[in-house]
Order: structure tokens, then sequence, then C-alpha cells
């Protein structure tokens, strides 16, 4: 099912949301154009006047300019105040709205409400199109004080009882409606008629063997995406998107990094100012990412779903960037959780610690995490000179202390093998070590756990099933299935919201169309993958296999009953996002450290710290 009827009958009940500016020809099919050519980073604050300025704090702050909270009633007698009561709350950033549980909330642009240039059009039915709906007439002054002060539409209807009622001045309406005009006003850079240009970012960190499989993967789904798009006029598409000229094909440049992380960002700023890009889409590095995000945020880029597992700091409170989790830290946040959930004080912990940039964050995490909990924690960094005292004190570890293994599996093997199990529990990471249970651990195993952000093995191979079928049958390497699932979804789920978005091509838009439906169309392509499966089809086309492929065969044979109680399609549990949220998978899980999967599986806890 195709994200346009989706939207709409998920969403808005079958209904074609149209606001602003004349009616055109219902005969027209015509692509809608851009409303104005775009410009470069949005609008940023230093470009508005003092009074859309004043008009931007109200409707995301809900503060006038003397910082007096603003004041609001809601049917009910609810009282809002300040950021209660500010337009962002419900229209968002962008200004075209969203959904209030099974209500929509309406698009309040310059151009939706005040009119100018083509309709806002945010939901469509592809079944009912007409003329896309009559929009109402313009507001001006008057209604526009009208439907803010009293809740009264500008045909004289009472506006939903969602809509507050304003306690505004005359000079604070004015300065909201000069915000309004300022909002999705221009596509945001990248984005044109015909074509989005895109980036992705590798790190100089990176293999050679890990960038040529990246960009491999990543160019082959692109090279997919516009085949689609160019044989899009040999099938029948509706009027609509004729009309809005959706399809659209994509120019993607590799930005390779190089340097020390300190140059990044002027490299990256040159690369945007020589050809700006609407989004960074996946990305890929070994080390920090750092630079990178703040790129984004300052740039107002969207960054899609990097693969990254060393995830800045404070990712979680940027706007313009969404991780399949929180990386590493996530991993040290659970053992951090895990250990304190006992009602007696934690032991002593040990860590010993890699040299990798992965395990130090990791290490660090922990201990700020613990530092108020009174734990003895004694940080190791493993190397060969520290080998006979690590073994003298694993053997003084009682059942109530704890190791933390922050290593990779050669630094394991190496340090590690032939030393006697500690009596306490030992905590492994599976991001660095992997999550076959190497030779050292054999010994180990009856109180060893791996620490697992990625789905269990059964049901991560229901999971991708379909991108299994479609690196086989695109005959690519598999070398690393997590990272190349992460790519594959990165792509299809850019593609399906950028499909929902319709012609509203503006940043702030497309972050807030993954908070409110990533899960849905999770959902959605879950349905599509079993029906396909239960005809008969893996949605490949009849092309057979290649024999000499060099894919490697998927670690599991896919059980029918997981592929039937599945409810993502990515290496990744429970993938969703709300608003403000950035990362999509919100915990991992503590299985035991053992080869019978049977068991590992059963005895897993999922944590979300």
């Amino acid at each position: 099912m195709s994200p346009f009827k989706l939207i709409v009958l998920a969403l808005l009940g079958a209904q074609t949301l149209v606001v602003g500016a004349e009616p055109s020809n219902p005969g027209e099919t015509k692509a809608i154009a851009n409303p104005s050519a775009p410009v470069a980073g949005g609008i940023p604050s230093e470009t508005l006047t003092a009074l859309e300025l004043q008009g931007r704090q109200l409707y995301l702050e809900g503060k006038s300019s003397n910082g007096r909270p603003i004041v609001a009633d809601r049917e009910g007698g609810i009282k809002l105040r300040g950021q209660q009561a500010a337009c962002v709350q419900c229209h968002l950033r962008s200004g075209l709205g969203g959904v209030e549980g099974n209500e929509a909330i309406p698009p309040i642009s310059g151009r939706a409400i005040f009119g100018g240039g083509n309709p806002v059009i945010v939901e469509v039915d592809r079944l009912f199109n007409k003329s896309l709906s009559t929009p109402p007439k313009p507001y001006d002054d008057k209604s526009f004080r009208s439907a803010v002060r009293l809740g009264q539409h500008v045909s004289g209807r009472k506006l939903s009882a969602l809509m507050p009622r304003y306690e505004l001045t005359d000079e604070e309406l004015r300065a909201v409606s000069a915000y309004l005009k300022t909002l999705s006003k221009t596509w945001s850079p990248g984005a044109a008629e015909k074509e989005i240009h895109l980036a992705t970012v590798i790190t100089p960190d990176v293999s050679p063997e890990r960038r040529k499989v990246f960009v491999d993967t990543l160019n082959a789904i692109l090279n997919q995406h516009n085949v689609n798009v160019a044989t899009a006029g040999k099938h029948r598409i509706t009027p609509i998107e004729k009309r809005l000229h959706s399809r659209r094909t994509w120019a993607l440049d590799v930005w390779e990094l190089n340097g020390p992380s300190s140059t990044w960002a002027e490299q990256l700023e040159k690369r945007q100012q020589e050809k700006p890009v609407f989004a960074v889409l996946s990305g890929l590095s070994e080390s920090e990412w750092q630079p990178v995000q703040d790129f984004c945020e300052i740039q107002k880029v969207a960054c899609w779903f990097p693969s990254v597992d060393l995830v800045p700091e404070e990712a979680n409170k940027g706007k313009y960037s969404l991780y399949f989790s929180a990386g590493i830290q996530l991993e040290a946040d659970v053992i951090s959780k895990q250990l304190l959930s006992t009602s007696k004080k934690p032991g002593k912990i040990v860590q010993l610690i890699g040299e990798s940039a992965l395990a130090q964050k990791a290490a660090s995490t922990v201990r700020r995490h613990l530092a108020k909990s009174g734990a003895d924690i004694q940080d190791i960094v493993l190397n060969q000179s520290a080998a006979d005292s690590t073994a003298t004190l694993l053997k003084s570890l009682k059942p109530e202390d704890a190791v933390l293994l922050w290593l990779k599996d050669n630094e394991l093997n190496n340090s590690l093998t032939g030393l006697a199990a500690p009596l306490s529990a030992v905590y492994v990471s599976s991001t660095l070590a992997g999550e076959k249970m190497p030779a050292w651990s054999v010994d180990w195993s009856k109180n060893a756990w791996l620490i697992q952000r990625s789905e269990l093995p059964k049901m991560r191979s229901a999971n991708l099933t379909r991108f299994n079928d479609w690196i086989r049958y695109r005959q690519l390497t598999l070398l690393d299935e997590k990272m190349q699932s992460e790519v594959y979804f990165a792509v299809n789920s850019f593609s399906w919201m950028l499909s929902s978005m319709l012609n509203n091509l503006h940043t702030d838009y497309l972050i807030e169309r993954a908070e409110a439906t990533l899960s849905m169309r999770e959902a959605m392509q879950v349905q599509e993958e079993v029906q396909s499966m239960m005809m008969g089809g893996g949605g490949h086309g009849p092309q057979p296999v290649n024999n000499s492929s060099k894919s490697k065969p998927t670690a599991h044979k896919v059980d029918m009953d997981f592929l039937m109680k599945r409810t993502g399609t990515t290496a990744y549990p429970r993938i969703s996002l709300g608003i403000g949220q950035r990362f999509a998978s919100k915990g991992a899980y503590v299985r035991p450290l053992v080869s019978d999967m049977n068991i590992a599986e059963s005895g897993a806890k999922w944590i979300v710290p």
C-alpha cells in the first residue's frame, strides 16, 4: 500500500486536506512548482525582522517579547500557560500540522492560512481526487484575530475544541502572523523540481573493504529508486501524483572526510556551500560522529539513520538527526541499570577496557551512572603488562561483584584465553566482541552475559528476510549484515517519508513525518512482506538469483512462525519514534553467552534504561 493511501486511511479517515490559496483548475494535471526558490540554510534567526523574531518566540516558546508566558483557554476549563500554550505543540516547527489523537491538526503556515501561491496540500487520498477539494478563502487580519482569540474559523464555524483561545495583544497577534508567513515558505536546500540532492558521509577510520560494501549497497538501492521513478510513467499514476510531481530522482554525493576530526566541520560546510543537499542519507563511521551531527544541526540538514556505534553526546536533544539507537552508550546504560536494579548495593565492579574509542566511551558512561551508587569501580586498560595483575584480580572477585568487558573479540582472545572464570557475573559488549561465543568464554559461560542491541538471531532472520533476498538478487557481497541492512532501511524509509510529504519538501516536516509515522510505516511494511510471501512472491521480479553471488547464506533458517510474529524489518527490535525522540530502538537484550541459541534466547531479558 502506498504512503498516499496509508496516511489518509490511518490518520485522516480518507479525507483530502487542502488549505490556503485559490483553488486550481480541477482539470489541471501539471506539477505544482516550488512556491519560490529555495534559500540555503532555511530561514535562520538572524534574517528575521524584529517582529518576526517576537512571533518566533511566541510560536516556539509561548513567551511574549518581555518574557511573559502567554495564556490560553481550552474547552473544558483547561488553562494553558507558556510552553504548554506554544503553537509548536500542535502545529510543529514546520507549521504544517500533524495529528492529535484521531484529529488532524491543519497547517498554519502563512501560505496555508493567508493564501498566496499554490495551495498547501498535506494529506491526500489517491482514491479521492476531483479538484483536490476546494480550499477555504484566506484569512485576513480581522478573521485571524477571531480565530486566535475566539476560536472562530474563517467560514464562521467554530474551530476544533483542541484549538486554545489565546489572550494576545494586537502587537502579539501581528508578530505571530509575521512569523507564520516565514514558515515552510520555500523548499529546503537540495530540493528541486525533478531531483533531490543528497549526500552520505564516510569518516576516514572506515576500512577500504567496509567502505566499498557500504557504497555498493547504497548505490544499488539508490539506482533502484531512480529506475522506479523513470519507469513510473509507464504505469498508471493518479492525477494528484502527476500534479504534485511527488516522484523525483535522487542524486547522491559521497562525502569522504579526511584528516583529524577538528577539520571535518570545515570540510562539510564547504561541500554544502558548493552544492547544497537536502539530507545526509545513511553514513558510516567507526569513530566519532559529533562533527557530522553538529553540521546537520547548524545547517538544518536531516541526518537520516547513519550506521554509527559511537553516537554523539546529547544526540537526543538535536532537531535534525535520527539514529537507530544510542549506540555503545545504550549498552553501558543497560548494564548500569542491571547492576543497580538489585536491592543490594553493587559490589566491586571491574571494567576491562580496550583501546578503541567505543570501549573508552562505554566505560566512562558506566562510571558516570554508578558514581552515586557507592560502588567500588576499578578501570583497567587491558594490555600485556597488565595480564598478571588482571588474573590475580579476577581470582579475588566474589559472586556479588561484576566484570564488564569492553573489549573487541581479538582483545578478548589475546587477554583472557586460559584464565579461570571469576565467581562474579561477566558482561560482554556485542558491539565490540560480536555475538558468537568466543573460545575464551567456554569456561565462563555459567555466569557470562551478552549485551545485545540488535534483535535476537531467530527473529532478526525473519525481520531481514526481504533484505537478504534483495542482497542475493542484486548479487551484492554480504560482509556486514547489520550495517548493510541499516543502509537498506535508511534508504527505503527515506523514500517512503518523501512520498508521504507530497510537495512539502521542508526539513522540519521530514523529521516530523518520521516522528509521527515511522512505526506505522514498519507495520505496513511487515504486512506487505508477509502477504507477498504467502502469495509466493519476494517482490524482486522473476529474474533468478545467480549462483555465483558472493552473498553469504543467512545464519538461521527462517521460521514461518517468526515471520508471522515479527513487528519490524530491521536488525533492531521495536523500532518507533515520537515527538522529540531521536533513537528508534530504545533498549537492549541481556542474554546468556552460550552456544545453544535456544537457551540464549529463552534466557534473554529486554531492558530499556
